[in-house]
């Protein structure tokens, strides 16, 4: 097992400003709750049935987060129940935006996105393919800039507009649980830019302190939340806090992924210090690296407009992970540990 130095303690609470979900309800009033937003997914052949391998009905599924269970798709219809977080249900079908599920009341109509098919969350990533390096010189200097623990829309949607205006790019390690609401367009926001989206748990589990049998469930839920989002799914994994095992390592292998760790920390979730943050990167960065950051934070968005230009003044170039590994003509292997591509 190893633990990366200047990471957060494996032994405490994950410093996050979490985002608490808004769906939550009072079980035992069965209080109506806001109904969200119907995510952008491609639309699926017909009722009851969709193109892809997973979407095989009925199939019992898990309820990601407090939600309506409505009469019919539309959105001012008659709630039937309040599924629960956890929850098991059996899904019947799907019209391309809902899915169909069993109630005490009825077939109910709940949004996609909050209920995860079991047969996705037993799935695994398909082979990984590598990104095109048009307008990437792989002979000049290159970094990639990491963002974990969001997406938080007030400080990421900062980080993506100073991205935006230098046409840099960056890779955005995203927590499924915080993949709702506004947060959402920041998700698809990353995808227009160009950015890599990348898995950091459904919940920042540690993988060194959960069991194993955990780690699936925890990956497949993120990689569930923004499929369902953007229709993307995330390129890798960052373990949370960087603590992990070797049977963890073997779990990404089947599931795929490959994890990325980082040769920078630049500890801005501890020290919410903007100066210190751009000292850390500029004093120690060097061609390959990858650097870790937190865009939950508005300090870190505060150093990354600083850190952004200067970067690219030293002749930097702002790559993706994926990008830089291509760059440095490395695969990306399943199972796999990656801090750095120095040259």
């Amino acid at each position: 097992m190893f633990f990366l130095r200047g990471s957060r303690k494996a032994d405490t609470e994950p410093e996050t400003e979490s985002l608490t979900v808004p769906e939550t309800v009072a079980e035992e009033t069965q209080e109506t709750v806001p109904e969200t937003e119907a995510p952008e997914t491609d639309t699926q052949e017909e009722a009851g049935g969709g193109p892809h391998a997973w979407e095989i009905f009925p199939q019992n599924g898990e309820v990601l987060t407090a939600v309506n269970a409505r009469a019919s798709a539309e959105g001012d219809s008659a709630v039937l129940s309040v599924l629960q977080e956890g929850q098991t249900v059996v899904i019947t079908g799907t019209d391309g935006t809902h899915y169909m599920v069993e109630t005490e009341n009825g077939t109910g109509y709940v949004a996609r996105k909050y209920v995860i098919p079991e047969l996705y969350q037993a799935g695994n990533h398909p082979p990984f393919k590598a990104p095109s390096l048009d307008g990437i010189d792989p002979e000049k200097p290159m970094v990639a800039l990491t963002f974990d623990d969001g997406p938080n829309a007030p400080s990421t949607n900062r980080v993506l507009a100073v991205l935006e205006k230098y046409g840099a790019h960056a890779t955005f390690y995203l927590m499924g649980s915080n993949v709702y609401g506004e947060n959402n367009d920041c998700v698809r926001k990353m995808v227009e830019l160009g950015c890599e989206l990348g898995n950091h748990t459904y919940n920042h589990n540690y993988f060194n302190l959960q069991p194993v049998s955990e780690i699936r469930p925890s990956v497949r839920k993120a990689d569930y939340m923004i499929e369902e989002t953007c229709g993307l799914m995330p390129a890798t994994v960052r373990p949370p806090g960087g603590g992990i095992v070797d049977e963890a390592a073997q779990e990404l292998n089947t599931l795929g992924l490959a994890a990325i760790f980082w040769s920078i920390d630049t500890l801005d979730w501890e020290t919410k210090d903007p100066d210190n943050t751009y000292k850390v990167v500029m004093e120690n960065v060097r061609d390959g690296d990858i650097i870790l950051m937190h865009d939950v934070h508005q300090e870190t968005a505060d150093a990354a407009e600083r850190i952004i230009p200067a970067l690219l003044e030293k002749g930097y170039q702002l790559v993706t992970v994926s990008e830089l590994a291509a760059a440095r003509g490395a695969v990306l292997e399943p199972g796999k540990m990656y801090r750095e591509f120095w040259k």
